[in-house]
């Protein structure tokens, strides 16, 4: 027989799973626009935190769907207050804009950033997604002061190949300012998931964007350090 606790849990488990099932018959039974979906994962993560909220000193992610897809984030570093907070479909300004939800809400020791695939696919410019990064950055540095802040470089995509030379160029620019800043830094994902110069096929799935799970253990063994650090 389950005690007081143990009920409660389960009666807060009950309801985000209901609310979650709720959430994805409304998103496969009508056609939403990006941003419905958005505020639907939103209101989900919001739930979230209202059943069980974090303890400080998070180690938070925030990005597009590379970040939300990474399904085995917190399980591959259990050791540690891990939350996964991506969007699927976000821009460098999208985060911007839902700065209030996806940042103000927790205390985070680390926040790491992942976005720039969607923006340069959408005609984003490199300079104009380092200036929205720049402005992130700020208001993160006046809100979190604490926080050390990682932005994780663009990934190669077989199927984006066309923009390497932006996404090159938009990676050196987050770098060049990343690094001038204190208590920041830069990682580079994308020569990791090289072979040789070359894509390897095997870290994407058949639409050749988003990545396999062999995708994510190179994120996870180039990216683990700096959690554990």
């Amino acid at each position: 027989m389950l005690n007081k606790v143990d009920m409660l849990n389960y009666k807060k488990i009950m309801c985000l799973i209901i609310l979650m099932s709720f959430t994805l018959s409304v998103v496969y039974s009508q056609k939403l626009t990006q941003r419905e979906k958005w505020e639907l994962k939103l209101k989900v993560y919001e739930k979230k935190d209202s059943l069980n909220p974090s303890p400080s000193n998070q180690i938070l992610f925030i990005g597009s769907s590379t970040v939300a897809g990474w399904r085995a984030l917190e399980k591959d570093f259990s050791a540690y207050n891990v939350l996964n907070r991506g969007v699927s479909g976000t821009k460098m300004v999208d985060l911007y804009h839902f700065r209030e939800r996806l940042i103000a809400p927790y205390q985070p020791a680390k926040i790491f950033i992942y976005e720039g695939d969607n923006d340069i696919a959408l005609g984003w410019s490199p300079d104009s997604i380092r200036n929205v990064f720049i402005d992130l950055f700020h208001y993160i540095r006046d809100q979190k002061p604490n926080a050390t802040v990682y932005v994780i470089s663009i990934k190669p995509s077989p199927s984006r190949l066309k923009y390497k030379d932006a996404l090159l160029r938009t990676n050196k620019l987050l770098k060049d300012f990343i690094e001038k800043q204190n208590n920041a830094g830069y990682i580079d994902i994308y020569t990791p998931m090289l072979q040789d110069g070359e894509i390897v096929p095997d870290y994407y799935r058949e639409d050749k964007l988003h990545m396999t799970s062999q995708g994510y253990e190179i994120w996870k063994q180039e990216i683990g350090p700096y959690i554990k650090k």
